[in-house]
């Protein structure tokens, strides 16, 4: 899998995104996951060439939705076996959120990047949709230089992710995404696996707003970094939120602002971040303010299901899942 990766995202320009066999372990071990009911390969003679996972999410809010992994090598992307393989995503996907979900709505959820025409295509002529697009920003930690003061409120203050916080996080994270496309509540395992206790985690660099005598928390930036390398550092800002009642007060800016500034003392050439094109941060031209710039555009395609598990058609109107809230 980490050699057939390899090859499709210097394929399709998508740049690493694992590091090797021990980023897919990782990645394989995700809550939600059924190695031998969740995945698929097709290979050619003794080469894998092919293969999908189905990630089933852990709550239904109030639609389930599931999320499908699909790598094809570029050699072998003929119309048979893609369409082999979307038939594999469909009834797995829907067979999986049967024994789970029983007849609750389902969505099936596939990302491309804009190096994936092919996939894209087949997407389209299969009964997805596109729904929603995010954009790839990045920032040249050397070019970095603050715009004004940060906003702080009295008796706030700055500090660095620790554990003793998990809990607390976790709630705030659930409350900020609650009315977010695309976002569920997350359990505490799947919290931790996917954050806080991911290899890739740099509590380090993941810094919280707190509100007076350490009593709440007010926004927060956390960051991982997908490889170790000892130059050209990039640090990935991988979740962020501020309370909904305090969003627009510039208490984000606050924390982003000191996230960059320790990130570049930590030695990080580049942060990087991946928000969604609607998130009013994005469309209110934050990031462009901050120095940040566009290299990559991914799509999020969707196949609504009815209750049936069977998918809906465009004769009910339709076509036949990193967060940032600051």
């Amino acid at each position: 899998m980490a050699a057939l990766l390899a090859v499709c995202e210097a394929a399709d320009g998508i740049g690493a995104t694992l590091r090797g066999a021990e980023g897919i372990r990782e990645d394989l071990r995700a809550p939600g996951v059924d190695l031998n009911g969740g995945t698929t390969s097709v290979w050619s003679g003794g080469e894998l060439v092919a293969c999908a996972t189905a990630h089933v999410q852990e709550h239904v809010a109030p639609t389930h939705q599931l999320v499908l992994d699909i790598a094809m090598h570029p050699a072998h992307r003929t119309a048979p076996v893609i369409r082999q393989l979307l038939d594999w995503c469909r009834g797995t996907g829907a067979r999986r959120h049967r024994e789970l979900y029983g007849d609750a709505p389902l969505e099936l959820h596939v990302r491309t990047h804009h190096g994936q025409a092919w996939l894209a295509e087949a997407l389209d002529t299969s009964g997805y949709r596109r729904e929603r697009s995010h954009w790839g920003l990045a920032l040249d930690l050397d070019d970095h230089r603050p715009i004004g003061a940060p906003v702080m409120q009295d008796g706030t203050t700055i500090v660095p992710y620790d554990a003793a916080f998990d809990a607390k996080l976790l709630a705030a994270r659930n409350t900020i995404f609650a009315d977010h496309w695309g976002s569920v509540p997350m359990t505490a395992r799947t919290w931790r696996h996917t954050i806080t206790a991911s290899p890739y985690f740099r509590p380090e660099s993941s810094f919280l707003l707190l509100s007076e005598c350490r009593q709440e928390i007010l926004c927060y930036l956390l960051c991982t970094e997908l490889e170790d390398r000892a130059t050209e550092r990039e640090l990935y800002l991988a979740n962020a939120g501020t309370q909904p009642a305090l969003q627009g007060k510039g208490l984000y800016r606050a924390v982003f602002t000191h996230t960059l500034t320790q990130a570049k003392a930590q030695g990080y050439r580049r942060a990087i971040a991946d928000v969604d094109s609607m998130n009013p941060m994005a469309a209110g031209g934050f990031y462009d303010r901050m120095g940040l710039r566009r290299f990559q555009t991914w799509t999020t395609h969707v196949m609504p299901f009815a209750s049936s598990s069977r998918p809906l058609s465009s004769e009910n109107g339709q076509a036949g899942p990193d967060e940032t809230a600051a």
